[in-house]
């Protein structure tokens, strides 16, 4: 598909991608139903042939998806209350064309996650427990970051939609509350000490560059 212009461009919006994963997902023959009582945690369940299942839709404009660990990473938020984990993305960073839509095994998502834990915790990073923790949906060569990272590598997207036909059907600004839920997924975290604030700067300073963590130094200075 050809660039979109300036003038064609859209702003990709959460709305936009909730809405273009619940289109999917009913395009699969799913009837859905939001499960109240779960706060921002966007949890719906998802019944198809008289058989039930639980899934939590996840939105990400940089292909990176987060979950909050809990317990000290042996638990995580709401991904321990699902079955799947219905992803709406954009296809690309820089100049998107398209959402696609993934439906993905949350035992796999959470093996993932497991692993990219367990990987951050030994280089030393700072995973503070209830906010989120980013995992790329494309293979990241970095090794703290490779691991659990590309699982798009072993599933088909169930729905490419382009963003221009999105942005049509989904006009008008988010509400207060839309706006809240989706601050809710990619929240940073509250961070007690410098040398949290310096850990976890580095972590996102790395995966936005895509540089390796040991690339990223920052210095602190403060005036008084």
């Amino acid at each position: 598909m050809a660039n979109l212009s300036s003038e064609q461009n859209v702003t990709i919006t959460w709305k936009m991608l909730v809405e273009a994963a619940k289109k999917a997902a009913a395009a699969q023959g799913y009837a859905l139903e939001r499960l109240p009582g779960r706060g921002l945690s966007n949890i719906w369940q998802l019944t198809k042939g008289g058989k039930t299942k639980v899934t939590s839709i996840r939105t990400t404009r940089d292909r990176w998806v987060a979950f909050p660990p809990l317990a000290g990473g042996t638990k995580w938020k709401t991904l321990d209350e699902v079955d799947t984990v219905l992803v709406a993305t954009v296809d690309a960073r820089e100049n998107p064309q398209n959402v696609q839509v993934y439906m993905f095994p949350a035992d796999d998502v959470r093996k993932r996650f497991n692993g990219s834990y367990a990987a951050r915790i030994k280089e030393g990073l700072k995973v503070q427990d209830n906010f989120g923790m980013w995992v790329s949906l494309d293979r990241d060569e970095r090794p703290v970051f490779s691991v659990g990272s590309g699982i798009i590598e072993h599933y088909k997207p169930i729905a490419i939609y382009p963003l221009a036909d999105l942005a049509a059907g989904t006009a008008g600004e988010e509400s207060e509350a839309e706006a809240e839920e989706a601050a809710a997924e990619t929240a940073a975290p509250t961070l007690t000490t410098i040398s949290d604030v310096i850990s976890w700067a580095r972590e996102r300073v790395a995966q936005i560059a895509g540089v390796q963590l040991s690339a990223v130094k920052l210095d602190l200075k403060i005036e008084w």
